[in-house]
């Protein structure tokens, strides 16, 4: 009998140890080793791999301050309810639902609020090999976007298929869809709400980041036009100098002109507001000829939605040409300069980066920032330099790069 109870014995133990390792090793490699410390100090401990992995987790992961991991490993310690512990430490109760390797990064300060708590409690999904993405998702929601940008996050299906990089703009994007007095409020075109499908929510991304593109591309705006405002045959011709200008003659035309930066991009495409009185009738793009490069050509003239504009608005836009006292074009010339761009982009994001300031994705946004900005420069540099039979335009401008031989300070070549 007693070597059969110490063959039992040995078997509940060995089993037990296998059944902690295990426990131990579903949490994320980064962090095994600090729980595998602290479960050592008393049962108590340990057995939160099983009952509350999340306060495990925020106990090793410099969750709240120092006296207060210290105070709830005391609850812990001395059989207090969970509750208490969590409560201490300022966690989130409904935490508790989720699976050890649901926490892969540090936790931040979620609500504790019940509205909260009841909402997204219900919304925590049921597979536990999703809970990662799922908890990364929502941690990053909150942080960089709100509480209701969290919610919203919190019940969509699929979190896996969005690129990291524009699941960041995407928080970028709720968060100054709820601030109006800001730049990147006004170049949304439509705000993010909750109601919102996770489709629409994309597309209204990619539009509200095209537009954010002219901004790389006009800066404050265009000080010196190719080409000069004027009147013709009853027309006015004005130019569309800022983002704002682009932005208001696209609702009022119902045309992309709000997503015009890859043809703005290079330099050598101008746009022209063609009006009768205050009211905008068509936009004439103007671009160089493909045989004779200090001359202008329409690119494309166009009325309301695209449709063709009327006979006199042609006759009008050749009478306001011929009227034009012509030269070379030169994007160099009649481009914003590099530092006015950047200091433009600054603007921009600033508000926002102020309230990343301190969280872990403020470095994060940074560099996705840096490397959006240098896609369009990468895109004109690759266009300059191509063969100069390409277009007669771009042979005057790489002449006019060789001759110029000067290069932009190494700062400006970073940001622009």
């Amino acid at each position: 009998m007693t070597a059969v109870k110490s063959t039992f014995g040995l078997m509940d133990e060995l089993g037990s140890a296998v059944g902690r390792r295990g426990r131990l090793d579903a949490f994320h490699p980064a962090y095994r080793r600090y729980i595998v410390a602290l479960t050592s100090c008393s049962p108590e401990l340990a057995d939160l791999t099983d009952s509350f992995p999340a306060l495990l987790f925020a106990l090793v992961s410099g969750y709240a301050t120092g006296e207060k991991r210290e105070r709830a490993c005391e609850l812990v310690g001395r059989g207090a309810p969970l509750r208490e512990a969590a409560d201490t430490l300022d966690l989130a109760w409904w935490l508790r639902k989720l699976p050890a390797p649901a926490f892969t990064a540090p936790l931040p300060a979620f609500p504790r609020d019940p509205e909260f708590a009841f909402r997204i409690s219900n919304l925590v999904p049921r597979d536990e090999r999703l809970a990662p993405t799922w908890l990364t998702r929502v941690s990053h929601a909150f942080e960089a976007g709100g509480r209701d940008f969290a919610l919203w996050i919190a019940r969509q299906p699929d979190l896996a298929n969005p690129p990291e990089e524009q699941f960041t703009f995407l928080a970028a994007w709720a968060w100054f869809s709820g601030r109006p007095g800001l730049l990147g409020h006004r170049m949304l075109r439509k705000a993010w709400s909750p109601d919102m499908s996770f489709k629409r929510a994309r597309e209204e991304l990619a539009a509200w980041r095209q537009r954010l593109r002219l901004i790389e591309c006009l800066g404050f705006g265009i000080e010196s036009p190719w080409l000069t405002d004027g009147t013709a045959m009853g027309f006015d011709f004005v130019a569309l100098r800022t983002v704002d200008d682009f932005i208001a003659e696209s609702e009022a035309l119902e045309n992309c002109l709000d997503q015009y930066a890859d043809q703005l991009h290079t330099g050598l495409t101008a746009v022209f507001s063609i009006r009768k009185g205050s009211r905008s009738v068509a936009c004439v793009e103007i671009g160089p000829h493909d045989e004779e490069v200090s001359m202008p050509t329409i690119v494309q003239l166009r009325a309301a939605r695209n449709r063709r504009a009327p006979p006199e608005a042609w006759q009008a836009t050749f009478a306001w040409l011929g009227a034009q006292r012509l030269e070379p074009l030169s994007p160099e010339r009649h481009a914003p300069k590099p530092m006015k761009r950047v200091e433009a982009r600054r603007q921009l994001w600033r508000p926002y980066l102020e309230a990343l300031d301190g969280t872990r994705y403020e470095h994060v946004f940074k560099e996705a920032v840096l490397a959006s900005a240098r896609s369009p420069q990468r895109r004109r540099t690759r266009l300059l330099q191509r063969r100069p039979d390409t277009h007669p335009a771009l042979e005057i401008l790489h002449r006019e790069r060789e001759a110029a031989a000067i290069p932009l300070p190494a700062a400006v070549r970073e940001r622009t």
